[in-house]
């Protein structure tokens, strides 16, 4: 899988000997039998990026997705798209969401989605969604919290802005006059269909996996306040600013005198979503 030089007489020698062209026959075969070989998929991509054919090999790696479930393929085809066709956003974020998916604690896949987030080429509702599935599977760091609690923010600032009707009026040489009409800021993919019952369930269940009690007394022992300040940012999202999770923080970070990250917490509460609140008042 590593870039190889081209212009190496002994390569172009062996991309042309019957050797070669008889194992990517065979592999090709294997690949494509009834069932499937997942185990020729990688020698065949390997000879394929060999033979600089790296578009056949991406071929083949979309098609082996399209009928398995396996992760493998799905991985080759991010690396070497990454490789070949860095500049390519949408596919490479197909990738890496395929690849959570099947496997939601691959911390690497995440990490790619929140670079290309940051670079402007991937949607905050998108990494929202890619981001719960990954803490509906494992216990992340500080950095995924963080992500997770400005995409709130993000997609709450959206639909503030999206949703805020602005009257303009300017005839007869009058100033403009605007009016703002405020709405519910909850984006209604969250709370309608099949998302809106997976956000409902997973709030509730994230009232024991990671905002518990004894969670947070545990988190507060450690004295990580940084990963106490976003987790909280998100809980004020998820369950409104007086969530006791919430206070609880905001109270430590008063008594450790922290001044950025009570400014960061008292941001997301002034402008948290109140998701599952809503999503029972709705239900009830």
């Amino acid at each position: 899988m590593l870039p190889i030089q081209t212009g190496n007489w002994e390569l172009d020698q062996a991309i042309q000997d019957d050797e070669y062209k008889n194992a990517v026959k065979y592999l090709h075969s294997a690949v494509h039998s009834n069932p499937p070989r997942l185990e020729a998929l990688l020698p065949l991509t390997q000879l394929l990026l060999i033979g600089c054919r790296d578009k056949e090999a991406l071929n083949e790696l979309e098609e082996f997705s399209a009928i398995s479930g396996a992760v493998l393929p799905r991985r080759l085809r991010a690396h070497i798209l990454e490789r070949f066709d860095p500049n390519n956003s949408p596919a490479l974020s197909t990738c890496f969401e395929d690849i959570l998916k099947i496997d939601p604690t691959c911390r690497e896949s995440l990490a790619k989605l929140i670079s290309l987030h940051q670079d402007g080429n991937y949607r905050p509702e998108s990494l929202l969604e890619m981001a719960a599935l990954h803490l509906d599977a494992a216990y992340a760091a500080c950095n995924v919290w963080r992500e997770f609690a400005l995409c709130f923010l993000e997609v709450h600032q959206y639909e503030e802005g999206r949703l805020s009707v602005c009257l303009h009026e300017n005839e007869g040489g009058q100033l403009p006059r605007y009016s703002s009409v405020r709405y519910n800021s909850i984006p209604k993919s969250f709370t309608q269909g099949k998302m809106g019952r997976a956000w409902a369930f997973r709030c509730k269940w994230w009232l024991t996996r990671h905002f518990s009690k004894s969670i947070l007394a545990s988190e507060i022992a450690a004295g990580d306040l940084e990963l106490l300040a976003y987790k909280a940012a998100c809980a004020s999202h998820m369950y409104g600013q007086e969530f006791e999770y919430v206070v609880e923080v905001y109270n430590c970070l008063e008594k450790e005198n922290n001044m950025d990250l009570l400014a960061l917490l008292r941001e997301h509460r002034q402008n948290s979503i109140g998701l599952y609140p809503y999503l029972r008042q709705r239900t009830s």
